[in-house]
């Protein structure tokens, strides 16, 4: 089910329905939980059964290391949940690709694909079960005893297919309060919302038109074109799934729910370290608490360190697909981390101060982590390594064909972009004030300003909008 679809209208009308008929608090939960089982069966209904077996593990298995009086017993329960989280998610998401690649290392010929359909959003329930136990083993948190709550933090129709990725930290003790319907919240919440969808069915389903087409034959393309789709795709992808985030926060906030942020702007990073900390924040922060940090982080020498580096970011780029496209991508990020480290400490090392750089040390920092970004998104988006190759060498002056295609709604959408971003840099005050922005607007200009907003939606959108991008992971 996707949020821009009447199917989700007609679900999220009937949800506040049964919303206003049950006030009780425990109902309500009830209610949610049923509401993102039949979310999810849209898509696969037996696939609920897997959320659900999520849930049963994730909570039994807790309770049990909690219980457990023997530190070898809560040991065996703790591994145990995990083995099944991550045994599952690779039996899903990775088994032909091991068994492709096993097959060409023997040399015994084509791996015979098994039919696996892969269940949207497996990554990201994957996630949400695995911070659960990790935490409560660390003794972070203390267990949740209901299955209810526990199911409903698995399963929150809102992120559930794309996140953010959420913490038991974070989103269990809201369980834990009345579950209300407010009129702020509801206001800001479609504000949140309606400022998402104009992100994902304006900017990024126009731009998907564009980058589609060049991606499908970039051979036949000049270089001018092939920038063009680079630039296009890096602003595609981030539309899409900052959209996403930000009709899933909407979403909850209606509710009465609080999700965490997860863009911030990542495109006016002067650093790598600097984009990771505004890109898919919540993927970011998972990475670095539950993998960098076990690994060693920076605790043990700069080579370990910088091994922990790279090892993260591989990982990080196998968990968005069974490809070796993603794996470049992530070994790329992961060399760009270890680069920027090093570089760091050589200055630092020369008495360089990080508060005191030129405005020319910031435009190029700037500049050079864009360029990177950019380039860096090619294989992440090819749907083959000779595609990416392909791309890459088609960018080179005198290179790829010959065929011009300066998309118009392309250029509008970047140069739109490009004004958004400088507003932000330079006059953040007044992004504030952008109604999708602003806390402050009452009941009627709210009322106003969203009636308007639909009905440039409506008007806009793409007959084919394209699925989310981040549903595949």
């Amino acid at each position: 089910m996707i949020f821009t679809s009447i199917t989700f209208v007609v679900f999220f009308a009937v949800l506040m329905a049964l919303f206003g008929l049950i006030r009780g608090t425990p109902g309500r939960l009830w209610i949610l939980l049923v509401a993102s089982y039949i979310f999810y069966a849209n898509w696969n209904v037996y696939y609920v059964i897997l959320i659900f077996l999520y849930g049963l593990w994730g909570w039994g298995l807790g309770l049990a290391m909690y219980k457990a009086r023997h530190p070898l017993l809560r040991k065996a329960y703790f591994l145990l949940s995990v083995v099944l989280s991550l045994g599952t998610l690779a039996y899903f998401k990775y088994a032909n690709f091991l068994g492709e690649n096993f097959a060409h290392l023997l040399g015994s010929g084509e791996w015979s694909a098994v039919d696996i359909v892969l269940p949207v959003g497996i990554s990201f329930f994957t996630f949400h079960t695995m911070s659960y136990i990790i935490d409560l083993y660390r003794g972070q948190i203390e267990p949740c005893r209901s299955p209810v709550k526990f199911f409903l933090f698995v399963a929150f129709f809102p992120q559930l297919v794309a996140g953010p990725i959420l913490r038991a930290s974070h989103f269990l003790p809201q369980l834990d309060q009345p579950v209300r319907l407010t009129w702020p919240n509801a206001v800001r919440g479609a504000q949140i919302f309606i400022g998402g969808a104009i992100q994902k069915t304006l900017f990024a389903d126009h731009l998907s038109i564009f980058v589609d087409q060049v991606y499908r034959s970039p051979e036949i393309y000049s270089p001018g074109t092939l920038w063009l789709a680079v630039a296009a795709y890096a602003m595609q992808i981030f539309c899409d799934f900052a959209g996403y985030s930000l009709m899933a926060i909407g979403t909850a906030r209606i509710l009465g729910f609080e999700l965490p942020e997860n863009f911030n702007m990542p495109y006016l990073s002067q650093s790598i370290a600097e984009f990771w900390r505004r890109w898919h924040i919540s993927l970011s922060t998972w990475l670095r608490d539950y993998l960098y940090i076990p690994l060693g982080g920076n605790r043990h020498g700069e080579m370990r360190t910088q091994f922990n580096l790279a090892a993260t970011m591989l990982l990080g780029g196998l968990w968005h697909g069974a490809s070796w496209n993603f794996v470049l991508w992530g070994g790329l990020h992961g060399l760009a981390l270890c680069v920027h480290r090093s570089w760091n400490r050589w200055r630092e090392a020369r008495g360089h101060k990080r508060e005191r750089e030129s405005a020319p040390y910031q435009v190029a920092s700037w500049a050079l982590t864009l360029l990177f970004c950019c380039l860096a998104w090619i294989p992440f988006r090819s749907p083959s390594f000779e595609t990416t190759i392909v791309f890459l060498r088609g960018l080179l002056p005198g290179s790829g064909g010959s065929f011009e295609w300066h998309h118009g709604p392309t250029l509008l959408i970047l140069a739109a972009a490009v004004a958004w971003h400088l507003l932000d840099r330079f006059a953040p005050a007044l992004v504030k004030r952008v109604p999708f922005a602003s806390n402050e607007l009452t009941r009627w200009p709210a009322m106003l300003v969203l009636g308007y907003s639909v009905l440039l939606l409506v008007l806009l959108v793409p007959l084919n909008a394209s699925p989310f991008i981040y549903f595949q992971f």
